[in-house]
């Protein structure tokens, strides 16, 4: 009803609105009318200012249309308000219709575009639907918090790690330069050479800066060698072996090495020892060696040393060699028996300790007058000379003779053979407790005598000199010992000694073993006429005389007093007593003389024994010889008499 009854006023032509009340100009309704139409128009171009900066933001077109058309009418709306504003004091009714016309213009055609979205209004999700995702939302915010924690707490981890290893890289970096600068330095300091030889060039590509101190070449000075290192810094000699040892090279394996010692020259033509060892330093594509690496020490002073070691060592071979040569010599001379036994050895003896030398060993003689030779090797040698005629005898010093002083040769040793006569000879003294008891003379065939040969025939000459005095003090003690000073005869401890062995020896051999036992007749009334010394005068020429007659074998002894015995090995009793009348007989015809006067004729009784007739043992043997002479004293002496 009031709708029909606004319709037809707003029809009806009349000059007046019909508000139902005029505005009067009262100040509290109008500043109602103004301030609240104000803060709606500002409320208004607010929002709209909002929605249009919310436009711009989303991306979605449909939503950006209507967001704009929404912001439009917001924005005509408010306008509208202002002009009710303006309007109280500029009542400009036409343009304030038309700008509501369009108000309404842009509110019917947002109105129009919000119909297609009714559906999809429908299509929102209820509360209960809303606060289920919004606690989904939630959750699922919950976790992503958790999970931008977590990607946080990883990415510190991550960050921290990174910058570890970044750290860590940069040290290494680092210790890697260092690294390389150590070996460069280590490379460039050594005092060994390093090198790096390319098998397919045959060349050096590279060496380090010793090479300069051990061969005076620069490493760059090496690398151009148009026929390479081998061949033209490695001794002839060696080519071949270095050759071979690359060769041996190409089978090595992973961390093997090989090692080699040649020669090589430096640039003043100087040879240096080098020792190398050598390994794969690079292979191709199919494992085939390429380069080889090389570190070699130079090892000249070594080589030289080793050298002089070994020469050392030889010198001290052959010298203890020599040594055990001269214990032989000593041991066998000193096993000797008798001075006759140690001359007949001495020449095998000396031989070996002389090589390619030949020689002569003289002793003196008994009247000190005469060097007579003992034994020689090689050499013919006059069998004595006189002192005078050794310079070294004469010196008494070891002398050398050579080619270079022909004239101070001994006279001893001039020899028809011209080069033997220019070879180096060495006379050498044998002294023994400041005593010259001979000399060892020597012809070397070498060119000099060397300094070792030398020692070493001073050494035996000594040992010579020593050895052939304790024989002779030997023999001298020996016969002292055995032999009757007086009659020169054995004594009675000699006659016990070997009646002992030859009655065994008899025994084994079945032969018979005779003993006569002897008596000066008379002796003691002779002694008391002519005195003691016309006795001695009697026993030493009846030993004198014994000592002529009897064998080499025999042995005459004094067996107390005037008593004399002769054993006889090997003879009968008959042939015994044919021996013993013949003594008997040799006896009386003796012409003795004493202090110049003629001696009475004197005479010998004697006893005979035999083994084993008699007895089979030494006291048995003397008990029946000195029976059988008791006899012939009996029968008035000067007679033979058989137990």
């Amino acid at each position: 009803m009031n709708m029909i009854i606004w319709t037809q006023l707003l029809l009806l032509d009349s000059p007046y609105i019909p508000h139902g009340h005029c505005y009067l100009w009262q100040i509290p309704l109008i500043s109602l009318h103004v301030v609240s139409d104000a803060l709606i128009t500002i409320a208004c171009y607010g929002i709209s200012v909002f929605i249009i900066y919310f436009t711009f933001r989303i991306e979605k077109s449909s939503v950006k249309n209507i967001s704009i058309l929404f912001s439009a009418f917001i924005l005509y709306c408010g306008t509208t308000h202002l002009g009710e504003i303006w309007t109280i004091w500029h009542p400009n009714y036409w343009l304030f219709g038309i700008l509501k016309a369009a108000t309404a213009l842009i509110a019917i055609y947002t109105a129009l575009s919000l119909i297609p979205l009714i559906s999809q209004v429908f299509e929102l999700p209820s509360p209960q639907q809303l606060a289920d995702l919004n606690r989904k939302l939630s959750e699922q915010i919950t976790d992503t918090e958790a999970a931008k924690q977590e990607i946080a707490q990883l990415n510190q981890k991550l960050e921290q790690r990174v910058d570890e290893k970044t750290a860590a890289l940069i040290q290494t970096n680092q210790d890697l330069q260092d690294s390389n600068k150590f070996r460069e330095k280590l490379t460039d300091l050594t005092p060994n050479l390093l090198y790096i030889f390319d098998l397919k060039q045959s060349r050096n590509v590279y060496c380090n800066p010793f090479i300069t101190d051990l061969l005076g070449y620069t490493p760059f000075e090496l690398q151009k060698f148009k026929d390479g290192v081998i061949d033209e810094l490695i001794h002839p000699e060696d080519i071949p072996l270095l050759k071979r040892h690359f060769n041996n090279c190409l089978f090595l394996k992973e961390d093997n090495y090989l090692e080699i010692e040649y020669r090589i020259r430096d640039t003043n033509g100087e040879w240096h020892w080098l020792h190398d060892k050598n390994t794969i330093f690079a292979r191709d594509a199919k494992g085939k060696p390429e380069q080889i690496l090389g570190i070699a020490q130079d090892i000249t002073q070594t080589k030289e040393l080793n050298q002089k070691l070994e020469e050392q060592i030889w010198v001290l071979e052959k010298t203890n060699q020599s040594r055990i040569k001269l214990a032989r010599m000593n041991e066998f001379i000193q096993a000797c028996l008798s001075l006759t036994e140690a001359k007949e050895i001495i020449a095998d003896l000396l031989q070996p300790l002389f090589a390619n030398t030949k020689g002569v060993v003289y002793l003196i003689n008994n009247s000190k007058n005469l060097f007579e030779a003992i034994a020689h090797w090689g050499i013919d040698s006059d069998s004595s000379f006189e002192p005078k005629d050794c310079w070294a005898i004469r010196r008494g010093n070891p002398h050398v003779s050579s080619p270079q002083n022909p004239k101070l040769y001994c006279s001893h040793a001039e020899y028809a053979n011209t080069e033997v006569q220019l070879n180096h000879s060495l006379c050498l003294p044998m002294i023994a407790k400041g005593e010259t008891i001979g000399m060892l003379h020597l012809r070397f065939d070498d060119l000099e005598i060397g300094r070792e040969s030398k020692n070493l025939a001073e050494t035996v000459a000594q040992n010579l000199a020593m050895s052939f005095a304790n024989l002779k003090l030997q023999e001298e003690l020996r016969y002292q010992s055995l032999r009757d000073p007086l009659t020169s005869l054995y004594n009675r401890r000699y006659l016990q000694e070997t009646l002992v062995k030859e009655i065994d020896r008899a025994s084994r051999k079945q032969q018979f073993l005779s003993l006569m036992m002897l008596d000066v007749d008379h002796f003691k009334r002779f002694n008391d006429v002519y005195g003691h010394s016309a006795g001695d005068l009697v026993l030493n020429q009846v030993g004198a005389y014994l000592l002529s007659q009897i064998r080499q074998y025999d042995v005459a002894c004094r067996y107390g007093g005037e008593e004399l015995v002769i054993l006889m090995p090997d003879a009968s009793i008959d042939n015994t007593i044919v021996r013993a009348e013949s003594i008997r007989t040799g006896i009386k015809k003796l012409q003795l003389k004493h202090e110049g006067k003629q001696l009475e004729p004197i005479s010998v009784s004697i006893g005979v024994s035999c083994f084993p007739d008699d007895s089979t043992n030494p006291e048995g043997l003397i008990r029946a010889a000195d029976k059988a002479l008791y006899q012939a004293k009996e029968q008035g002496r000067d007679c033979v008499i058989r137990c």
